[in-house]
């Protein structure tokens, strides 16, 4: 059933008043709006947008995204094995000193579980999502989150600025910030792909936080291999777009273990010219 912790902090989308449990429906105490309970998970979504169930599925690396997602155990081995290299402070380092009864939710989490802390929230009812929700209209109040977390999700949203403003809404004054985003990365749809930053540009797009550290996440030899495999499919494909999938996997694998190298450079300076990825922790002003 729903956490308590998650339950007593919800509200309606539209009035944000406190959402009563009632027979496998959470009902708005105030305008009585219901949002469905399915699977235990709250679909806490405006009426408007649509529940989207998979991702594109019109390319075979999206085809075999959905069919490994369902499977987080198999998923997550094949991420961290032959997905980017990941290094200095993840988000369970981030979360690790607050207190076991703050609120800390992870936007847009995948299947990915950090720990029992943590409430997942997730436009996809994936296995270890606690919420469905989507991201850009957040069912809790001003000033009530204690810790957000958001990883390489920014990139794939229209409105970026929006999402920020988002979690600076909820987020209590002094509440944490924990945010990894690309810099240097090829086109990967989940469901599409917009944008990129600079730790200049994070900066910017944070501004209304106070930084406490920023970093190096993924490093430059994870953002080399993810356009020079990406260059070779395109090369070796003859213009075929199933065949340049089919590389880009294989090249993918094959390449993967140069991505040790990342461990050995990432702490040069230089590296962050050229990085796959940044993370930043900031606290609300």
């Amino acid at each position: 059933m729903i956490k308590e912790k998650i339950f007593k902090n919800l509200v309606c989308l539209d009035c944000h008043k406190k959402l009563n449990l009632d027979n496998k429906k959470l009902v708005c105490s105030d305008c009585g709006k219901i949002y469905q309970i399915i699977g235990n998970k709250p679909y806490i979504l405006d009426n408007k947008v649509k529940i989207l169930n998979q991702e594109n599925n019109d390319v075979i690396i999206n085809k075999l995204k959905i069919l490994f997602k369902k499977y987080p155990r198999i998923f997550s081995f094949l991420y961290y094995t032959f997905g980017a290299s990941f290094m200095g402070k993840s988000a369970k380092k981030a979360i690790k000193n607050i207190e076991s009864d703050k609120l800390i939710i992870n936007l847009g989490s995948g299947i990915k579980k950090i720990n029992d802390r943590v409430v997942n929230i997730d436009f996809y009812p994936f296995d270890n999502v606690d919420i469905v929700s989507d991201i850009s209209r957040l069912p809790f109040n001003n000033n009530s989150v204690d810790a957000v977390i958001n990883e390489f999700v920014l990139e794939h949203v229209k409105n970026p600025k929006s999402i920020v403003k988002e979690i600076h809404r909820i987020l209590k004054p002094n509440g944490l910030l924990y945010l990894a985003v690309p810099f240097v990365a090829s086109f990967h749809s989940s469901p599409n792909d917009y944008y990129r930053w600079s730790k200049q540009g994070i900066r910017e797009l944070l501004k209304d936080f106070k930084e406490e550290e920023i970093g190096i996440r993924c490093g430059p030899t994870s953002a080399m291999l993810s356009v020079f495999n990406e260059w070779l499919a395109i090369v070796l494909s003859f213009g075929f777009r199933y065949l340049h999938q089919i590389l880009l996997i294989i090249f993918t694998i094959i390449t993967s273990p140069l991505k040790i190298i990342d461990y050995l450079i990432y702490k040069f300076p230089s590296s962050q010219n050229i990085v796959y990825g940044f993370y930043y922790i900031g606290k609300k002003k």
